[in-house]
């Protein structure tokens, strides 16, 4: 069990790590993308749900006349902006392909907001299962397979340490491998039923592609079939009535009207309008809600011979599909709160460290053959551990240097995050096994806590500034970069220590 403890944690062990930093990265990504797009101001009053309504309706109304599908994403503390967002079909005569267009409003106002093009919190929480650069089915195939040896390395981290509980008390300061070792136990089994749920729900997600010989086997291999697997497998159960609207055309301004009533203490999450322009377009509601791992409620309005027929959705119909349901929800943290979610981002963090932890304790083991190929790993665990962070911090300066009317700008972002990635392990690749840990952690503390001088620089956003707006999205990302800064600080300051330790006599 140890022999397979160590070499299933090794064989993947880079790249998982880089799975669950960016992984946890997602559970801010609308924080980030808020940070991404300074142009979005804050407004702080309420605003009423059909002000809003309103104004999206307006800016559809003359930007997406021909669309055959409309949704309006309504203000919340995590997008601070009203959302619209519409299905534009392929036009021959004018020679363009369907597409999906979106645009943000503001609340107060609802004139549009021309924010930088970026790529935001959700390209950098896509990385964590499509990796980038590789087609999206051999992302999904090579994630999982990591994910299947990160959950056998948590299984049989189980059962070769019998007084696991015991070991997790215990820490040996200044005792080398055995120091280590205590760390890792800490870092493994503090969130070690986060970590269980995290890697099996992950692995269940992405059954689809990883089991896709089986479903080719039932099914056929032709996308017809797999389209046929996944109608029948999510059939949801569905509660149709008729109900009194006293109106001869549906709108999205009466569906809203009856849905609040009908839910006086939920809060309206979006508004939809599909098959528009058809002889039965939908009216859809979506609340918000302490819905669990529940989804939320849905709600659809037809005009069906001249009645008004109300379609509210139960769930999933088959059992393994609700289950499903719910490891997607716990793994995505889709309910959780600003507090809740704040522990997931911490508990991601502990398993990128239990992982950190076990490639450093893996180097240590094997220091005193003093080979050329230990001392690379050495060192490209360096590259990876502090230089992933650097390459987000690069991601992040990229968003607010790079000329807003570039061309791809998006893109460039990206490339720039996996540029200042492939700088530091060629850095690290030639640098001094005895140094490269306290520089890479002394790059990673500059280029964090520089972050927030860098907003002040390029945008209105000076901490004070956001104080005082009480824009506290901002302000918090700002604080958070700090944070880290010292944590990064704090451990090269702690190396040094250690290394003049060493040299006295």
């Amino acid at each position: 069990m140890g022999w397979l403890h160590t070499w299933a944690g090794f064989a993947f062990a880079w790249l998982l790590f880089f799975i669950f930093v960016t992984g946890s990265a997602g559970y801010f990504e609308n924080e980030i993308d808020r940070w991404m797009k300074p142009e979005i101001a804050i407004v702080n009053k309420p605003i009423d749900d059909f002000s809003v309504l309103t104004s999206a309706e307006q800016q559809l109304t003359t930007l997406a006349a021909d669309a055959t599908q409309w949704y309006i994403s309504y203000p919340s503390s995590r997008d601070p902006y009203i959302g619209i967002s519409w299905f534009q079909p392929a036009n021959a005569e004018l020679g363009t392909a369907r597409q999906w267009h979106k645009k943000f409003l503001t609340p107060d106002t609802g004139k549009a907001i021309t924010a930088r093009d970026t790529s935001g919190g959700e390209t950098l929480y896509r990385l964590h299962y499509n990796l980038h650069y590789v087609p999206v089915v051999m992302g999904y195939l090579v994630t999982s397979l990591a994910t299947l040896f990160m959950l056998i390395g948590l299984v049989t981290g189980v059962i070769i340490h019998k007084k696991i509980f015991i070991e997790f008390f215990t820490f040996r300061k200044g005792k080398g491998l055995r120091s280590w070792l205590d760390i890792h136990n800490v870092f493994s089994v503090l969130p070690l039923p986060f970590h269980l749920m995290i890697t099996y729900s992950g692995l269940i997600l992405l059954m689809g592609v990883s089991f896709f010989p089986v479903i080719d086997n039932t099914y056929g291999v032709s996308k017809k079939m797999h389209r046929q697997f996944y109608d029948e497998s999510q059939v949801e159960d569905k509660q149709q009535q008729i109900i009194d609207l006293n109106t001869t055309e549906l709108s999205l301004k009466a569906i809203l009207t009856d849905a609040k009533t009908r839910y006086e203490n939920q809060t309206v999450s979006y508004l939809g309008l599909i098959d528009r322009n058809t002889e039965q377009p939908g009216f859809e509601v979506w609340f918000e809600g302490d819905e669990g791992l529940e989804f939320a409620t849905l709600m659809t309005y037809r005009m069906v011979n001249g009645q008004v027929q109300l379609e509210q959705s139960l769930g999933k119909a088959h059992s393994a599909a609700k289950v499903y349901d719910i490891l997607e929800h716990l793994h995505e943290g889709l309910f959780a709160d600003i507090y809740l979610r704040w522990l997931y981002f911490i508990s991601g963090l502990l398993g990128a460290a239990m992982i950190a932890s076990g490639m450093i304790i893996w180097v240590k083991k094997r220091q005193k053959q003093q080979t050329t190929f230990i001392n690379l790993i050495d060192r490209l665990n360096a590259a990876v551990i502090v230089g992933l962070p650097i390459a987000i911090a690069g991601y992040f300066w990229s968003n607010r240097l790079l000329p807003l009317a570039m061309v791809n700008r998006a893109a460039w972002e990206v490339h720039s995050l996996f540029i200042v990635f492939a700088a530091c392990i060629c850095f690290c690749a030639v640098s001094s096994t005895d140094k490269v840990w306290k520089s890479m952690l002394w790059i990673a503390a500059i280029a964090y806590a520089l972050l927030p001088l860098g907003n002040i620089l390029t945008t209105e956003h000076s901490l004070l500034a956001s104080a005082q707006n009480s824009d506290w999205l901002m302000l918090g990302f700002d604080l958070t970069m700090l944070l880290f800064a010292a944590c990064f600080a704090l451990a090269a300051v702690l190396i040094k220590n250690k290394d003049n330790k060493t040299v006295q006599p």
